[in-house]
């Protein structure tokens, strides 16, 4: 399930939003005084986007900056005034009534965490074919003998996912090599 948390220190606001997958390049963030709007290009092509605003205290945007991880996307929003303590991420609603009554002409706009959640399942979820291979595997690997099983966990591990084999007379005399598709590098993390 998607959700974002936020905590502080004395001169950052930090806030994460939990999705997962989600390319370095598919994910924009826009800072402003007392807002922070995140853009999200989802592999099937759906924009999610997420407003946070108004910020209960303001920002400096120059300054802000986001970085895109494997599990979470995390803002780092640098506090106009440091050593403020923020109670909350996003002004109260009543706060904010006070403010439009005082003449500040302030909008807020809602985030579908459920229609998040969703694009976040359908982007995670197996496609058919995936899945009967998947069971393949896995009723392969359920069946198999102590030598086959190890054969297919050597193989998988030291090909860096790339080869499978199931026979650990070839597979245990050495390093399995790694192979990428045609048109592709293998690179080591």
């Amino acid at each position: 399930q998607v959700r974002h948390e936020w905590y502080q220190t004395d001169n950052d606001v930090i806030l994460e939003v939990f999705i997962k997958r989600v390319q370095k390049d598919a994910a924009t963030v826009e800072f402003e005084k007392s807002s922070v709007s995140l853009s999200i290009k989802m592999a099937s092509g759906s924009d999610n986007n997420y407003e946070f605003e108004p910020l209960l205290h303001s920002i400096v945007p120059e300054e802000s900056s986001f970085e895109v991880l494997s599990t979470k996307i995390e803002i780092r929003m640098k506090k106009a005034s440091p050593g403020q303590r923020w109670e909350h991420l996003e002004m109260p609603d009543d706060q904010q009534a006070k403010n439009k009554a005082a003449g500040h002409g302030i909008s807020r706009k809602g985030v579908s965490w459920d229609s998040i959640a969703a694009d976040a399942e359908r982007e995670t979820k197996l496609k058919p074919s995936e899945q009967n291979v998947n069971e393949l595997f896995q009723s392969i690997y359920k069946d198999a003998d102590e030598d086959t099983r190890r054969a297919m966990m050597k193989s998988y591990v030291e090909s860096n996912g790339t080869s499978l084999s199931t026979d650990w007379k070839s597979v245990g005399k050495g390093p399995v090599e790694t192979l990428p598709p045609v048109d592709a590098v293998a690179k080591p993390y």
